[in-house]
């Protein structure tokens, strides 16, 4: 058994600017500036990254706790009112699904906000979703994708791993599976378990089942 595991946040949708816009609004209540570079620097990372950067930011001038939980209620707010896929993501996803794939999502977000985004992309697209809140060690660690791949039931050194981070690509590898790296604003390292391409319309099933031949034996 083979699987496909898909990043969420700026690999199937274009939230990566909604996150800056939340972070920018955010930081400016309390008098202090953020960048896009600061966003870049928290890339792909869970909200415990983005909490501390901005608390160091601001002189830890508020509760531990206080800019994680701004986030999460402003990008709620956003995702349901302004999210957009990323082209290609839904027919890729119904390609992979149609073939008898396995697919998961695996984010670095909270479930909250996965939840908000499975609004969007219906939740029975995927045969398991793994949250930030569900381990203990978040991206880049490799935690989320072996949960994933353990609810499937399917060794990880079977499994095609779909991201768009450093962090992701870092938590994908170590991992054990292998990666394909849409690199969104850094540029993504070399390894040999990594084929990076320029955007997720560049991927078809067929072009993932010619690069990756032991996921054909799941196909049907």
């Amino acid at each position: 058994m083979s699987a496909i595991f898909f990043d969420m946040d700026g690999t199937l949708v274009d939230s990566e600017p909604l996150w800056l816009q939340a972070e920018v609004e955010i930081m400016a209540q309390v008098g202090c500036v953020w960048t896009a570079q600061d966003q870049i620097d928290c890339l792909g990372g869970p909200r415990a990254k983005t909490e501390k950067m901005m608390q160091d930011k601001c002189g830890n001038s508020k509760p531990d706790g206080y800019f994680g939980e701004q986030l999460d209620k402003l990008m709620v707010k956003k995702l349901e009112s302004d999210l957009e896929l990323i082209p290609n993501a839904l027919e890729l996803l119904n390609e992979c699904r149609n073939s008898g794939l396995k697919i998961g999502l695996v984010t670095a977000s909270g479930s909250q906000l996965m939840n908000s985004v499975l609004k969007r992309l219906p939740r029975e697209l995927f045969d398991v979703v793994v949250s930030g809140d569900d381990v203990k060690n978040s991206k880049p660690a490799p935690d989320p994708y072996l949960l994933a791949a353990e609810k499937i039931g399917v060794e990880i050194n079977h499994c095609l791993v779909i991201e768009d981070s450093i962090t992701g690509v870092t938590s994908g590898l170590s991992s054990g599976a292998q990666v394909i790296g849409i690199p969104h604003l850094v540029n993504l390292p070399i390894h040999e378990n990594l084929r990076v391409v320029r955007s997720l319309s560049d991927l078809s099933l067929s072009k993932i089942l010619d690069w990756y031949p032991f996921l054909k034996n799941a196909t049907v």
